[in-house]
């Protein structure tokens, strides 16, 4: 079977949402490093945003202004509309949509307000959701193909206190991207679910493992690895309905049937423990325990959440204990 050829965005135009964050900044310049003309969206109005578009204008070398900055409130539709109205009006077309902002912060569900609940959904969930749906409506009146990368979260695969809201609404994100397979060959529809990115540390050179620090720091992320994957999902026309899951120097295409799978065996064998502990007592429900977790390690070994990529390297042992060790934190939790 003949592969496909691979997509670029030389020529092509890209909305990035989120433009102002760190990945934001990066994925922007390095798309009008190879030839793409970028609309910049972000809700922020202090002028950093012209500021930035500006200076990457300055510094490409076509004559035109390869770049927008368009202000845009992510938790209203008509904005939303207006974003890719202001996209095709500045540039004659759109061809790529990257969902890259995000509203993260620690959320104890019982101590948050009704107000960052309802923001949270919004930025993480039904923006991208529904710039999806107008960027697909656009395609389809234009005649055109284009791809859509989703920036989710490993949050959206490992339920975690504190992340109710967020985890919750990137999980959405992710069975919604899975879902919109049947959209393509016109609107390809894929995401990114990174481990771990700490812009601050990681961005200055800090990445590897300190005294003191814990293992989780090897899977960390930069905003490079961040977008070099971005970037693949747009090439890479086998990734359509596919979450690529980054953790450290390694990506996996996430299986995510598999994962719902995992998800149902884990509540199964939990509901088998309480069954056997209130009928037979501890000691044999103990038994019963470490059975269930032995199969959770079979599964982990046969990588149920990620089947590997063979064009990556595997987890090292390191990452791959790290990794381990975060899976049996929720398995527990679930018992």
């Amino acid at each position: 079977m003949r592969k496909p050829d691979k997509y670029t965005v030389d020529g092509k135009v890209v909305l990035v949402t989120g433009a102002l964050t760190a990945v934001g900044r990066r994925l922007s310049q390095e798309l009008v490093q190879l030839g793409a003309r970028v609309a910049l969206v972000d809700s922020i109005s202090d002028g950093s945003g012209e500021k930035f578009s500006a200076h990457l204008n300055t510094r490409a070398s076509s004559a035109r202004s390869p770049t927008i900055y368009i202000e845009t409130d992510l938790r209203s539709h008509h904005d939303i509309r207006m974003m890719v109205e202001m996209t095709v009006l500045t540039f004659g077309r759109l061809d790529v949509l990257v969902n890259n902002a995000e509203r993260h912060a620690d959320e104890i569900l019982d101590e948050e307000d009704a107000q960052r609940i309802c923001d949270s959904i919004d930025v993480n969930l039904r923006a991208p959701v529904v710039a999806t749906w107008v960027f697909s409506r656009y395609l389809k009146q234009a005649g055109l193909n284009g791809v859509a990368v989703n920036v989710t979260a490993m949050a959206g695969l490992l339920p975690g206190r504190g992340r109710e809201v967020y985890g919750a609404a990137k999980a959405g994100l992710i069975h919604f991207t899975e879902a919109s397979r049947g959209l393509a060959p016109q609107l390809r529809v894929c995401a990114l679910a990174p481990y771990h990115m700490d812009t601050l540390a990681v961005d200055s050179g800090q990445q590897r493992l300190l005294p003191g620090q814990r293992l989780g720091s090897l899977l960390t992320l930069s905003s490079d690895q961040v977008v070099r994957s971005v970037l693949r999902c747009i090439e890479d026309p086998s990734l359509s309905g596919r979450t690529l899951v980054i953790a450290g120097e390694s990506s996996y295409k996430s299986s995510y049937l598999l994962a719902r799978l995992r998800m149902v065996l884990i509540m199964a064998c939990s509901m088998l423990v309480l069954i056997v502990q209130r009928v037979f007592g501890r000691r044999v429900a103990a038994w019963v325990r470490q059975a269930s977790a032995f199969a959770e390690d079979a599964m982990q070994n046969q990588r149920i959440i990620a089947v590997p990529d063979e064009t990556e390297d595997v987890l090292s042992d390191a990452a791959a204990d790290e990794w381990s060790s975060a899976t049996e934190e929720v398995r527990k939790d679930s018992l």
